[in-house]
């Protein structure tokens, strides 16, 4: 049964991955999953809290359920809308489109706002250079370099003797 024929006592009772499969089967196209988990959510009943609570179940339920494919971008659809020998890869591969394709919309946004500027600017380009002088600084006035540099490699001789310790056990019973 449809769930736009069923009420609501029945709605409660039908599985939150069963409704997904539904509405991707009505729509015949991919979803994010936050818009189906909201959609299913809405369909339910369900407040913002409740779907808060229910938000991995869902996840985890069409993660295993045979019918369902993720496409990567937190983008879901119906395995069986895609042919059989067609891999995982080659779905993931049309998510990595998607993301060089929002990269670029991007870099065109910003080239829009800072002109021909964009490529040159630098947000932590005086961060380094502040870093860059203090790190000159300290290698200046670093004392310990002098120290380094000396030939001599013997060590001083033990200031402790060690016959004469006063934390020799010496046998004696207590």
């Amino acid at each position: 049964m449809h769930y736009k024929e069923m009420n609501e006592e029945q709605l409660q009772e039908v599985a939150m991955v069963e409704i997904a499969a539904t509405i991707l089967e009505d729509t015949k196209e991919p979803f994010e999953y936050h818009e189906l988990l909201k959609r299913v959510g809405d369909i339910k009943g369900y407040t913002e809290e409740d779907l808060m609570k229910r938000i991995a179940n869902l996840y985890t339920d069409m993660s295993m359920d045979g019918r369902f494919v993720n496409l990567g971008n937190a983008r879901w659809g119906l395995r069986g809308w895609y042919p059989f020998d067609q891999t995982e890869e080659e779905l993931s591969a049309e998510a990595t489109r998607e993301r060089k394709r929002r990269a670029r919309e991007r870099e065109e946004e910003e080239e829009e706002l800072y002109g021909d500027d964009a490529e040159e600017f630098d947000e932590f380009e005086d961060l380094e250079d502040e870093l860059d002088d203090l790190a000159n600084e300290e290698d200046a006035g670093d004392e310990f370099d002098e120290l380094d540099d000396t030939d001599n490699d013997s060590f001083p001789a033990d200031e402790f003797d060690n016959s004469d310790s006063e934390f020799e056990d010496d046998d004696e019973e207590v």
